[in-house]
């Protein structure tokens, strides 16, 4: 891969991750540090990115809010398989919560048609459900926002609380040991938190290049959610790390 390929694949993880770790980046391009090094050294003299110890964030140093659409052809295959792995979860006669993450999406778009109660505040969701006949589909309702394809505010979390939710199944941008989750949106983000206080148990769908990395508004703690499955793509170290502090973390294949 040339260089100048190289640096707008960097800008372009920099803009959905906020912060880039060297070693992660030698080993995603299957080159030296130094070679990273240089081009941080490059891309930082054009004042396209901040460097930091170890790596390099992006000037606001966090990762910046993408659209629905632009997040649905990210890491498409670690999704397909946490997935997978998630749907072993359902069970018919069960109510379920969806978020508007493209990670629920891809559960959502292999649940058999079985009798079971979804409540969701995604248009995605609700779109790819609304043909199933023995599905119980129930909007939040709320104010749409159109980037996240989300229904958001009040209405949406006043709904929340008529019903009992089973199983949320949610994502996040980031995912941390100490702070925990976050989001970059912060109605998202509210709306995340309140479910996961109303749902019995809460599963987090999550790939495995958002560890370690965090966004601007966290909504829960390591402590609340019930279960993380992630793919294999997680690094040894990272899933030791989060073992060790308590997770149940389920890896995908």
């Amino acid at each position: 891969m040339l260089a100048p390929e190289r640096h707008q694949q960097i800008l372009h993880l920099l803009e959905e991750r906020g912060t880039l770790r060297t070693v992660d980046l030698a080993e995603q391009f299957q080159c030296t540090d130094e070679t990273i090094r240089r081009d941080l050294q490059i891309l930082a003299a054009n004042n396209q990115l901040a460097r930091v110890h170890g790596g390099a964030s992006s000037l606001s140093g966090r990762p910046a809010l993408q659209s629905f659409t632009q997040r649905s052809q990210l890491e498409i295959g670690r999704k397909q398989a946490i997935a997978k792995t998630a749907l072993e979860l359902i069970k018919p006669g069960h109510t379920y919560a969806f978020d508007s993450s493209t990670t629920a999406l891809s559960l959502v778009s292999i649940l058999p048609d079985q009798p079971y109660r979804i409540v969701t505040n995604a248009y995605a969701v609700m779109n790819r459900l609304i043909h199933l006949d023995n599905v119980d589909l129930i909007s939040t309702g709320g104010r749409y926002h159109a980037k996240t394809q989300t229904f958001v505010g009040s209405d949406s979390i006043d709904t929340l609380r008529r019903h009992n939710v089973n199983t949320a199944f949610i994502s996040c941008i980031g995912i941390e040991c100490q702070r925990g989750v976050s989001e970059g949106f912060e109605e998202q983000a509210t709306f995340k938190e309140r479910l996961i206080q109303y749902a019995e148990e809460t599963v987090l769908l999550v790939d495995s290049t958002k560890f370690n990395q965090s966004a601007d508004y966290f909504f829960a703690n390591l402590n609340q959610i019930s279960r993380i499955i992630t793919d294999n793509g997680i690094p040894a170290k990272v899933a030791k790390e989060f073992s060790t502090a308590g997770c149940e973390l389920i890896i995908a294949h």
